[in-house]
């Protein structure tokens, strides 16, 4: 037993040391990084809701957005579940709350049958990419970028933990405050 351990140690050891060899030939750091994401256009894709539905930013005009990004295998995204549906739940006048699944239509389909009993969200998958590309998800999960009315970025949360969860509230009622030109 031992030695069973001491070899997945030696192996372990092996694919972090091959791991730091293939990143030492990574010239991504030499690119220059993308400016943050600031704006998405009114028409952004939010994907296809079960039915098939084409949800568009603009379906929630006069209305901050939150768009969450998750899937089945990030547990993460799942812990995260019940506190976008408490937002959702807090602010349903002013507040869109969209969950992007990155999977596929069957995986999304098991997975959206199961959560509608428990949650209010509207959720949607992205079969295409088009949405996680309008977002500029960057492929890590859990992702969340938070709109304002004006579809401006009022704060992008990549990651979970308890500050971030505390920084996404504070970051929508932020959003919420703001109130549209024509609101007087």
């Amino acid at each position: 037993m031992n030695e069973t351990l001491q070899r997945r140690g030696l192996l372990a050891w092996a694919g972090f040391a091959a791991l730091g060899s293939a990143r030492a030939g990574d010239t991504t750091a030499d690119k220059p990084k993308r400016p943050p994401l600031e704006r998405v256009a009114p028409d952004a894709s939010l994907g296809r809701m079960l039915d098939g539905t084409q949800l568009k930013l603009a379906d929630y005009d006069g209305k901050v957005v939150v768009v969450s990004f998750w899937a089945s295998w990030c547990g993460y995204c799942l812990e995260e579940f019940p506190y976008l549906d408490r937002l959702q739940r807090a602010a349903p006048a002013g507040l869109q709350v969209v969950s992007v699944n990155t999977e596929e239509r069957d995986v999304f389909r098991k997975l959206s049958r199961g959560l509608a009993a428990h949650v209010q969200l509207t959720m949607a998958y992205d079969p295409t990419k088009t949405c996680q590309q309008a977002f500029e998800a960057p492929g890590s999960l859990p992702y969340t970028v938070v709109l304002h009315r004006d579809r401006s970025v009022a704060g992008i949360k990549s990651g979970w933990g308890e500050g971030s969860l505390k920084g996404l509230v504070e970051t929508v009622n932020r959003a919420l405050a703001v109130r549209p030109p024509d609101a007087g």
